[in-house]
């Protein structure tokens, strides 16, 4: 998987934003009263930034997830209130979710920032080999992707579609956007862990940061708006295809995790990467799939086949076809990003 963004695979490495300006990256979208999401307007592809949630209260602001984009994001909020950041919420600890807190901490330095109690190890340790290993092999992998439109070839070698020619510019973007932002960069660890519940009543909204379980990392968090229905789900939730990874994601947790935002009955779901849901069509999606993986790998380990065997023999196409459809971009996330790594980490949780 990723070796710091959790995006962009060793393989392709080894190839290899009221009032925003449109180059920004991203709109915003009002959800409830003072509930602003932040969502990202790239196409799908390899790399990505995080949409983010502006939560504007009676006389603060509550801020989930801080991109790489965070200093536009500062300059929109700024827009949109005066009032100051009282707290910045990480849903986990990928950089497209934390390393923008140097910016909010500079901004407003009296916030606090909560997330789970692992990104004190996790940030100065493994985060920052990933990150390293981001910084050396991403302008590499986004030469090869430009190589790629010149010659009019998709990285498969087969002529290139407008939907990958869109995908492939959007990530060579990105690539530059992640190296003018995160190298030197320092992390800003939690003020606030939180491996349960956390409630922030800040006048009379009520702020539920949660702890339903884990799937796409150990630390991931959601942000729960009871009064408003809101969810804000971290990359518990991706569309328009899960991210998971073969060593840090827990596919085997993954369905409990979101059975148990499913229980909570939002009205509108923002997902760590995609467009803001309105029904839980999609979450059930999910849902499905990882009990499935789980399942079949299970049933695997059961009759004796070791990683190679179980990998041939689960049959994730009926899946793949219903997540990507007739998309060649997302039919290859679906490979990249579900396919093996999936397998991999439902295999490595063992036998029930």
């Amino acid at each position: 998987m990723r070796p710091a963004r959790f995006l962009l695979p060793v393989a392709l490495l080894a190839l290899l934003a009221a009032g925003v300006p449109a180059t920004a990256g991203f709109r915003l979208e009002t959800l409830a009263p003072g509930v602003h999401a932040a969502v990202r307007t790239d196409p799908p592809g390899l790399m990505v930034d995080a949409n983010c949630l502006f939560i504007v209260n009676d006389e603060d602001v509550v801020v989930v997830d801080a991109p790489e984009s965070s200093a536009e994001l500062i300059t929109a909020l700024k827009r949109l209130t005066p009032k100051p950041v009282s707290h910045v919420i990480n849903t986990h600890w990928h950089d497209d979710h934390v390393i923008g807190n140097a910016l909010w901490r500079k901004a407003w330095p009296q916030a606090q920032f909560v997330a789970h109690p692992s990104l004190r190890d996790y940030l100065p340790g493994t985060g920052a080999k990933n990150r390293a290993g981001m910084i050396a092999g991403a302008p590499q992998a986004a030469a090869q992707m430009q190589q790629r439109l010149d010659a009019g070839r998709n990285l498969a070698g087969r002529p290139i579609s407008d939907e990958e020619r869109a995908s492939y510019a959007s990530d060579i973007a990105l690539v530059a956007d992640y190296m003018k932002v995160v190298p030197g960069t320092p992390d800003v660890l939690p003020d606030l862990g939180v491996d349960g519940i956390l409630i922030l009543q800040r006048g009379a909204r009520r702020i539920e940061v949660r702890r339903v379980g884990r799937g796409h990392t150990d630390a991931d968090l959601v942000v729960w708006l009871p009064q408003e229905r809101v969810l804000a789900s971290g990359d518990l939730v991706v569309w328009p295809v899960p991210l998971v990874g073969a060593e840090q994601s827990r596919v085997a947790d993954w369905a409990d995790a979101l059975t148990g935002l499913l229980a909570l009955k939002p009205a509108a779901i923002l997902p760590g990467h995609g467009p803001v849901l309105h029904d839980e069509d999609y979450v059930r999606q999910l849902r499905d799939l990882f009990a499935d993986i789980t399942t079949q790998v299970r049933a695997a380990r059961a009759r004796g086949l070791d990683l190679a065997a179980t990998r041939q023999a689960v049959d994730l196409d009926a899946w793949r076809r219903r997540f990507a459809g007739d998309s060649p971009v997302r039919d290859a996330l679906f490979r990249r990003y579900v396919v093996d790594p999936a397998v991999a980490s439902a295999w490595n949780a063992g036998s029930p």
